[in-house]
């Protein structure tokens, strides 16, 4: 807006008239403000649309054969242990006794008085060696020296060389002591400590496995009784917890592994273990997971109604029309949509399952006669869900990933054009205002000049009559 033209001289109300005039000049701006208004709202109500129908889709892509179909394995004592179970997974019931869970080996030092004691005595060798060796794993070797001599550096060194074992330090009450256990569990992975203190690269010598300075540490038993004890060999560490490996008995045959996670002993099946069974027997049901098909289908059902209520809305009623109104990619949908309960797929349709579509076209699934269904027969209810998935998911693909995109992009496109007209537009009109403003400003100054004459003459006038009168 330009300077004020008051209409100081003629009196006028300049601003009220400026003001008029240039509503009837900005007409046009208006109108081409209100369609970009309107393909914002298309573009809106696409994106609307756009999410709708992708919600839609991956309701529908969960019905196919390889999402639907789920299994579940129960357990009877999820304190014993848990079980899962995977679509390869066979219905069937599993009896089973735990006798011992898979452990990890536990050994520990002799007391030292502090933390800070030495371990090795590095008189007469300055730098020594620990390997350590779990089960079939590569020997990982551990110097020792004046920076790492104590209790606390031999733990921080064994844990810094991920040996395949944890070391603290515990205080018993007696004295501190170096505790290793081994991180995997099952009795293929016991744990081995040889010692070297000569430096001669080789452990285990008669010097490395006595009980003074670094040998204290050395742990090599050469076998092991039924209890999983070591019996033979060097054993200046002492065994806390025995490495064992988990037993149960599953429908009358003994299994034995090194983990407590079991995933190839039941095809499909994953179990694991958590405690004894303290000699009772209990259950694994495995069987076809109708909750979760339920919940597929509960979803699908949601979905449905939520596109056909984005739908309805943007399409509008008969009194008021939708921002997409007309719009044939609206129509185009909700026709593919329509008939979803109507068709037969692979002979079944969605009705013979306990859907239906009420006068107002609201989905509502029957759960009473979808589970009737599922339960009598469903391999057919599986092939339907399948194939009318499978059906709808290329024309969902293609208003997805191209229709709807391109027909915003389209719009964007106009409203660039539609804001590059309208900059063009602003800039006429101001400067046909400040035209305005300035054929007023003259007019009012001709006005002045005008009443200034006037005046003069009356003046004159005056001055004639009052000559006249003297006389």
């Amino acid at each position: 807006m330009g300077l004020a033209t008051s209409g100081i001289y003629s009196g006028l109300d300049v601003e009220t008239m400026i003001t008029g005039l240039m509503q009837v000049e900005r007409q046009p701006l208006v109108r081409l403000q209100k369609k970009e208004a309107s393909y914002q709202a298309k573009i809106s109500g696409l994106g609307s649309l756009l999410s709708s129908l992708s919600s839609f889709k991956n309701s529908l892509s969960t019905l196919k054969s390889g999402s639907i179909l789920s299994m579940k394995a129960v357990s009877a004592d999820n304190d014993v242990l848990t079980a899962s179970a995977a679509t390869t997974a066979a219905s069937a019931t599993y009896n089973i006794k735990v006798s011992n869970i898979a452990s990890t080996q536990t050994i520990h030092s002799a007391a030292f008085t502090n933390e800070t004691d030495e371990v090795a005595d590095l008189s007469s060798f300055a730098t020594q060696k620990l390997q350590i060796q779990v089960g079939a794993s590569a020997p990982v070797a551990i110097t020792i020296d004046a920076a790492n001599n104590t209790l606390t550096g031999v733990k921080d060194a064994i844990n810094s060389a991920n040996a395949g074992v944890k070391a603290s330090i515990l205080n018993d009450g007696t004295g501190y002591r170096l505790v290793l256990s081994s991180t995997s569990t099952g009795a293929a992975n016991r744990i081995v400590i040889q010692v070297d203190e000569d430096g001669n690269e080789v452990f285990d010598d008669a010097d490395d496995t006595d009980m003074t300075g670094l040998s204290r540490l050395a742990f090599n038993p050469g076998s092991y009784d039924i209890d999983g004890n070591p019996v033979a060999g060097v054993i200046n560490m002492t065994q806390s917890w025995a490495a064992r490996d988990a037993s149960l008995v599953i429908n009358g045959l003994t299994v034995t592994k090194a983990s407590n996670t079991l995933n190839d002993v039941i095809t499909g099946v994953n179990i694991s273990l958590k405690k004894d069974s303290a000699g009772s027997t209990l259950t694994v049901d495995v069987s076809t997971d109708t909750d979760s098909i339920k919940s597929k289908m509960n979803a699908f059902v949601y979905a449905y109604n939520s596109l056909s209520a984005t739908i309805k809305d943007l399409k509008g009623s008969g009194t008021a029309k939708g921002v997409l109104g007309g719009d044939n990619i609206v129509s185009s949908i909700h026709s593919s949509i329509r008939g979803v309960t109507a068709n037969s797929y692979n002979g079944v349709t969605l009705v013979d399952m306990g859907v239906s579509i009420d006068k107002l076209g609201v989905m509502s699934l029957d759960t009473t006669k979808f589970e009737s269904k599922l339960s009598s027969d469903s391999a057919s209810v599986m092939s339907m869900l399948n194939e009318m998935a499978t059906s709808l998911e290329t024309p969902l693909d293609g208003y997805i990933k191209a229709a709807i995109p391109d027909k915003q992009s389209g719009y964007k496109n106009t409203i660039k054009t539609i804001t590059k007209r309208g900059l063009d537009m602003e800039l006429r009109l101001s400067k046909t205002e400040n035209l305005l403003r300035k054929k007023f400003e003259n007019l009012d100054q001709q006005l002045a000049k005008l009443q200034g004459q006037g005046n003069y003459i009356t003046q004159l006038q005056a001055q004639m009559k009052s000559i006249g009168g003297s006389k």
